[in-house]
């Protein structure tokens, strides 16, 4: 599933000259031991896929979505080549270049990743399907996801909406409610609500979501948090309640600069948000 705390940003991490180095350092590294790899053992082994599968992360982290493609292809095809097409984690391996599609706004191509999965994991339920077929559920909500993803990116929260539910319950009901997969479920929920001005209802969501990272603090980072401070600030504001939103944006703004000091960009924009309440 896709890291739906990374809604909740003010600023794209990258502008961060610390993260902007870490992260590109961390690319260098892990390009270096894929070449080692390859030279010694070839791309057809998990070592090489694991590695590749580490550096289509940090490519994503960038914001360099060729490489995160290109990667991404890599890996399904690897992963096919060991495992055979309709195996899960060959699923897993295609449902990740479709997201990578999706960062790239290749969404034809995501869009058919997402119909060539779902003819292959259909409900069981479905009087069209054959009752002896295997059916992979994880596979068949994760696919979910993914067009959830495509409708999100074509901004067509209507169509957006119902899907993020049902995927939101089907993880309550498998993993529980405070389950990591579960809480990034109800974090794209509760945006698409907010994408639809639907504040009291993306409110309710980021409230317990807060709840939750206060708890796991594992599961965010803290510009994640900071933002989803004032995602709930905004919420505040757009129900009418002023008060507690103001309270909102000065905590939000206080750890943001605790976090990253005065000259950040998150605080820039923590400041303007506060200044315009």
């Amino acid at each position: 599933m896709e890291n739906y705390f990374a809604n909740f940003l003010l600023n794209n991490e990258m502008d961060n000259p610390l993260y902007f180095a870490k992260i590109h350092q961390h690319i260098y590294e892990l390009e270096k031991q894929k070449v080692t790899l390859f030279n010694n053992k070839g791309p057809l082994n998990w070592e090489f896929i694991t590695i590749m599968s580490e550096l289509n992360m940090a490519y994503m982290e960038a914001k360099d979505t060729i490489n995160e493609v290109l990667t991404a292809q890599q890996i399904y095809q690897g992963t096919v080549a060991l495992n055979g097409k309709d195996d899960s984690l060959s699923y897993e391996a295609f449902l990740a270049l479709g997201s990578s599609f999706v960062d790239d706004e290749r969404l034809g191509e995501a869009q058919a990743v997402v119909t060539e999965l779902l003819e292959k994991n259909v409900p069981l339920s479905d009087t069209n399907v054959d009752e002896e077929r295997e059916f992979n559920y994880l596979t068949y909500i994760d696919t979910l996801c993914l067009q959830a993803d495509i409708f999100n990116k074509k901004e067509d929260f209507f169509k957006e909406e119902p899907i993020r539910i049902t995927v939101k319950e089907a993880y309550e009901e498998i993993f529980g409610t405070t389950n990591s997969q579960t809480i990034m479920a109800r974090a794209a929920l509760a945006s698409c609500f907010e994408k639809q001005k639907r504040y009291r209802e993306a409110l309710d969501q980021y409230i317990i979501i807060r709840s939750y990272l206060d708890i796991e603090k594992d599961l965010a980072t803290d510009a994640e948090r900071i933002g989803l401070i004032a995602h709930i600030a905004k919420c505040f504001r757009k129900t009418g309640n002023l008060d507690d939103a103001k309270v909102a944006y000065q905590w939000a703004l206080n750890e943001a600069v605790t976090f990253f000091g005065e000259e950040s960009s998150i605080v820039a924009k923590m400041k303007k948000l506060s200044d315009s309440q």
